[in-house]
């Protein structure tokens, strides 16, 4: 082989080598850049499956919260009415009463809620009477209001809202149990002391004053033996009642009416209430007393209550059982927001009202109610009330 011949044989060799290596250097640079990418790829991956877990996690608990936030509840009662009135024919009846609300919490220091109820439009009445032919039912606003916690002893309530102010054993003596007040109420709770002070407007007029309702009630709790002891005292002063005509449908029920068929009298009204619960045999026992004078009245201007309670109807099984004497002269209270049921929702009357509840199944009730009353006290002749009540109640949250 001749020198050049060589010479070539040795540079094809060398630049095949070459080439060689060079692509050997390109494939393993290309495997590492593959690997860097499919490794950035996978963290991307990842990243986007954290975020969309994030994301959904974050919408599950906007969604948790905010059912968490608002709670629906409602009753439903279904009631046979026995009435029997001297001079009247005696009346029967069956009444439905239907509700249905929610409150929502705005925020820690803010609720709202609302409640919507069977009836007409009568302001101490949910009950829809079961006549005319089939005949669909109405639906009303019962409740529209909010509950402003100012600071942890005093709350600002405003609306259409249920009656702030403390009932002993829930006897409708001065407020029906139907009766939701409208305007607003500062409510106080602190060490055993709690108080109400409120403005509600009665009714709005464009040619006269508005009526106007300011009260204000002090209650405080204390242990005594083995219960506890809640005493109080009020005052109710009523805004140009005097020289209107009876409200919401003209009756004075009881109330006295001058020549011109007008309010005879304003209503300030002081009260005082006592009430003492403990246990008796295990059973929930309470017994108590209240006490109205109208101070603007000449005449005819106490009223009073007294009674006791037995058990609470809870779950299958569980009863309850529950007498009320009433005593209401003619000008104690305003009659329109009394108890619609004793006396026929007057006053100017007295009598017996006894009651019973047996627990079927857990929210679910008979109840019977009978009243023994007699109207027009201060005529010289009284009428006779009797009312039976017999109630299946269902209530559902």
């Amino acid at each position: 082989m001749n020198k050049k011949v060589l010479v070539t044989s040795m540079l094809l060799s060398l630049g095949t080598a070459a080439v060689a290596d060079s692509t050997q250097d390109e494939i393993a640079l290309l495997k590492e850049q593959l690997k860097m990418l499919t490794a950035k790829i996978e963290k991307l991956e990842e990243k986007a499956s954290n975020n969309e877990s994030k994301v959904a996690e974050e919408t599950s608990k906007k969604s948790s919260s905010w059912t968490e936030r608002i709670t629906f509840s409602g009753d439903i009662r279904d009631r046979f009415e026995y009435i029997d009135e001297r001079g009247k024919d005696v009346r029967t009846r069956n009444r439905i009463r239907f509700r249905l609300g929610a409150t929502a919490e705005v925020n820690d220091d803010l609720s709202v809620g609302f409640r919507l109820a069977s009836g007409g439009d009568d302001p101490t009445s949910t009950n829809q009477t079961l006549d005319d032919a089939f005949s669909t039912k109405g639906i009303q606003l019962d409740l529209a209001y909010f509950d402003y916690k100012l600071t942890d002893a005093l709350t600002l309530t405003g609306g259409k809202m249920k009656n702030p102010f403390y009932i002993p054993a829930k006897t409708p003596v001065f407020w029906d149990g139907d009766l939701n007040p409208e305007g607003f109420a500062l409510g106080f709770d602190n060490d055993g002391w709690e108080g109400v002070l409120a403005g509600f407007s009665v009714d709005e007029r464009s040619s006269a004053d508005d009526v106007l309702l300011f009260g204000g009630q002090l209650t405080k709790t204390v242990e005594l033996g083995e219960g506890k002891l809640v005493a109080g005292l009020g005052y109710y002063d009523y805004q140009e009642l005097q020289g209107s005509t009876p409200l919401y449908d003209g009756k004075a029920r009881g109330n006295t009416l001058d020549a011109a068929g007008k309010m005879a009298y304003d209503f300030n009204i002081f009260e005082g209430l006592i009430e003492y619960k403990t246990n008796l045999a295990s059973l929930p026992f309470s017994v108590f007393a209240t006490y109205y004078q109208n101070t603007e009245a000449d005449d005819l201007d106490t009223g009073y209550a007294l009674g006791f309670g037995l058990g609470k109807v809870s779950d299958a099984g569980s009863w309850s059982l529950g007498y009320s004497y009433l005593d209401l002269e003619a000008d104690s209270v305003y009659a329109l927001f009394n108890d619609s049921d004793f006396a026929g929702g007057e006053t100017d009357s007295k009598g017996h009202i006894l009651k019973a509840g047996y627990g079927l199944r857990k929210n679910m009730a008979l109840g019977l109610t009978y009243i023994s009353s007699e109207q027009d006290q201060s005529k010289a002749t009284q009428t006779d009330y009797d009312r039976l009540q017999m109630d299946l109640a269902i209530k559902f949250k």
